[in-house]
């Protein structure tokens, strides 16, 4: 082979080579926060939920803007200790000193000023609300409806509806990345019975003070479906509560049997 034509071969493996040993960009499971080893920060869009070095108002801003775009400037980075002054130095070792920089939907840019974060950057308001939600199904009871009679129902004869979960709403308080969080889960109950549906906020009581009851007109085998919806609000770090976006949601259903009534002869 000639001589420059092997030069020209071995300089191609070279950069080839250099390409793949490039490090991946870091990946986080809110796709909205992306690192930018260029800029030596964090950036994104949406809501975020700040650690509680931020001022209130701060926190207030970052956790009520959907429509925002951010930037985190990295101010002092713990692997340089020595560079790190003041409350920065309680970051940790694998913590940032972060900036954080707000631009809201009219296009002002605000300074809601500095804080200690994880290696994952500043935490999205989206990301949380998962955990949450997973935390309420984890908590929320099974529904198993019930009705009264357990049997044949008769027609033109109410029947009572329930459930077996409770009015009393779900409470936890738990962290999540240094992040005190205080939720209340809220029940509310959407009865459907093919020919009206009835939304309640009781689980359903049993005789003889029912709350919540169905009349049939005719024989045949009626089914009966209920869903429970948890609404769930949540505080962080005194700044709520915060509606969580997505409510939990809960499915059942039971098939009735409406007999016709029979006379019986009594002596």
């Amino acid at each position: 082979m000639p001589r420059h034509l092997a030069a020209a071969l071995i300089s191609a493996l070279a950069v080839t080579t250099s390409l793949l040993a490039l490090p991946s960009p870091q990946v986080h499971a809110d796709v909205t926060i992306i690192g930018d080893d260029d800029r030596n920060a964090f950036v994104g869009s949406g809501s975020l939920l700040l650690p509680p070095q931020i001022s209130a108002y701060g926190r207030e801003t970052a956790a009520e803007c959907p429509g925002c775009v951010w930037r985190s400037v990295i101010q002092c980075e713990m692997t340089s200790a020595g560079a790190c002054r003041g409350p920065a130095r309680l970051c940790g070792v694998d913590g940032y000193w972060l900036r954080i920089y707000v631009t809201r939907p009219d296009g002002v840019e605000i300074d809601l000023g500095a804080a200690c974060f994880g290696p994952g950057g500043p935490v999205s308001r989206e990301s949380v609300e998962g955990v949450i939600r997973d935390r309420i199904v984890a908590r929320v009871p099974d529904l198993k409806p019930w009705r009264q009679p357990a049997g044949r129902a008769l027609p033109h004869v109410p029947v009572i509806f329930g459930v077996s979960e409770e009015e009393v709403p779900v409470t936890e308080a738990f962290e999540i990345l240094g992040l005190s969080i205080s939720l209340t889960a809220r029940p509310r109950w959407i009865w459907d019975f093919g020919t009206e549906s009835v939304a309640t906020l009781s689980p359903g009581r049993r005789w003889p003070e029912p709350t919540i009851t169905h009349t049939y007109r005719q024989a045949g085998d009626a089914v009966v479906r209920v869903t429970a919806v948890w609404e769930a609000t949540y505080e962080v770090g005194g700044v709520g509560p915060l509606d969580v976006a997505q409510d939990v949601v809960q499915r059942d259903a039971t098939t009735v049997r409406v007999g016709q009534g029979r006379a019986v002869l009594v002596r």
